[in-house]
């Protein structure tokens, strides 16, 4: 088990990459498994008991008493990675609160007003529904 990520400033060379990792393992992307999302709610109006409690392990980017808090959990895990992704291109106004990409699950936190919450959530919904592969057992 393990993560290989593939940075470039050339989508083209990064697509490539991929192509020659596939290539080496002799797969095809369609061998992957489609995520599904296993969790998602939007929860409105955060107390600040609420905002406490969320930002307790938090380093960077916190969620505030008043915004709106989107909370996805998606299988496999790496998939929550692929799914924040897109959700901030989608919604760039959002704030990445947390994103844990390792593990059975990985887990999504985003807040903000409630219609780049919505924007966002619907956004994660149509990129990991698009994803190619094969059913999860």
């Amino acid at each position: 088990f393990g993560v290989l990520e593939v940075h470039g400033p050339d989508l083209a060379d990064v697509e490539r990459a991929g192509q020659a990792i596939l290539a080496g393992l002799r797969a095809d992307a369609s061998d992957q498994l489609r995520p599904e999302i296993l969790f998602s709610d939007v929860i409105e109006d955060l107390t600040d008991r609420q905002a406490v409690i969320i930002n307790r392990n938090r380093g960077g980017s916190m969620v505030l008493p008043g915004d709106t808090l989107l909370v996805c959990e998606v299988t496999p895990a790496l998939f929550s990675a692929v799914a924040a992704n897109e959700a901030e291109r989608a919604a760039p106004g959002i704030t990445l609160v947390d994103v844990s990409m390792i593990g059975v699950a990985g887990r999504i936190y985003m807040s903000g007003a409630t219609s780049d919450v919505l924007r966002a959530q619907q956004e994660i919904a149509t990129v990991l529904g698009a994803v190619k592969g094969r059913e999860q057992a």
